[in-house]
């Protein structure tokens, strides 16, 4: 028989999130749809990922971007998630809802074929 001492254990609580991508939309591109953008995900600039955080400070998270992963971890949850394309990890911009204990993580889409969607 093992006894286990569970004072020594950490339990990691698993983050609640969405990810979803966003597109700058002009009148423009509503109503004369001249610049070519369509509602599919490749004509989208942005990756919004929505962090949900119980219980949680402002000052106890530590997010880290890079141009294809992000990391989240506060003590009580951890989240690494590989992100979907390629981001611009420099200029991303992070926002923290005391009320909703929520994070949103904005960051700028890299693509190779960028150009077209301009």
């Amino acid at each position: 028989m093992v006894h286990m001492n569970l004072n020594h254990y950490h339990v990691i609580i698993h983050y609640r999130y969405e990810m979803v991508f966003k597109q700058a939309v002009s009148s423009e591109d509503m109503y004369l749809q001249m610049s070519g953008k369509n509602p599919s995900t490749a004509s989208c600039e942005d990756l919004v990922i929505k962090i949900k955080l119980r219980d949680t400070d402002y000052s106890d998270v530590n997010l880290d971007v890079t141009d294809t992963f992000l990391d989240c971890r506060t003590p009580k949850y951890k989240l690494g998630l590989h992100l979907p394309h390629p981001v611009d990890s420099k200029n991303g911009k992070a926002q923290w809802d005391k009320s909703k204990q929520l994070l949103t993580v904005t960051v700028r889409l890299v693509r190779e074929y960028d150009f077209v969607n301009q």
